[in-house]
């Protein structure tokens, strides 16, 4: 189930009053807008609280993903050597050589399924904890600021909303909010978390508490 097939997170918490036809006309500037939009994978990712543990993750398989290319260092190179020396080996030495590096890439074809398969499982874990948490802060802000509904904006490449203005999109806001509520510092610059396969654009939709605006 892809994320908000719907393409709408709702929150029915206009008081009774609000009309429909209020709440969809464009904001007049400098007024705050009734229905706002977010892109909650960016808002997401960019908390502090994942960017940590999506760190801890890279570190955490930073071994396994040096073994990875150490190996598929020394197959290339195995390949180099054999075509540079191939006028000099006779048929047995040729053969050998082959289903010896044959060999390697299948160990690497197979260790390297695994690497995708372990990481990708643990860092959407991840990523789906850290995700429920934001939901449930994203509902207690949106009743707070007194927001008829938000709307999920989408990814720049399978994007849900195509155009919001500037004043409508809270996304920096919220990761601004959430950050203070955590109290999870800012992580230390040249991490780059997002490098361990982390979760896709359109993730699967997390566990989300069930609440009667569902």
């Amino acid at each position: 189930m892809k994320w908000f097939a719907a393409c709408l997170l709702l929150l029915r918490l206009a008081p009774a009053a609000g009309r429909l036809d209020a709440q969809s006309q464009a904001a007049a500037p400098g007024t705050q807008p009734n229905i706002v939009a977010v892109s909650f994978n960016a808002l997401v990712l960019q908390t502090n609280e994942a960017q940590r543990d999506l760190g801890a993750l890279q570190a955490k398989f930073a071994p396994r993903q040096a073994q990875l290319q150490s190996l598929n260092a020394e197959i290339e190179t195995g390949r180099k050597q054999l075509s540079d020396t191939a006028d000099k080996l006779n048929d047995q030495e040729r053969e050998a050589r082959t289903q010896a590096l044959n060999v390697k890439e299948k160990q690497l074809e197979r260790e390297a399924d695994d690497f995708r398969s372990d990481s990708q499982a643990v860092a959407q874990e991840a990523f789906q904890r850290i995700a429920q948490k934001v939901f449930a802060f994203l509902q207690d802000y949106a009743r707070q600021h007194g927001y008829a509904a938000i709307i999920d904006r989408g990814t720049d490449s399978a994007p849900i909303v195509w155009y919001a203005a500037d004043n409508v999109d809270i996304t920096a806001d919220l990761i601004k909010a959430y950050n203070a509520k955590s109290g999870v510092p800012a992580q230390q610059p040249g991490a780059n978390p997002n490098s361990l396969n982390a979760p896709p654009e359109t993730p699967s939709k997390p566990s989300l508490p069930q609440t009667p605006h569902q």
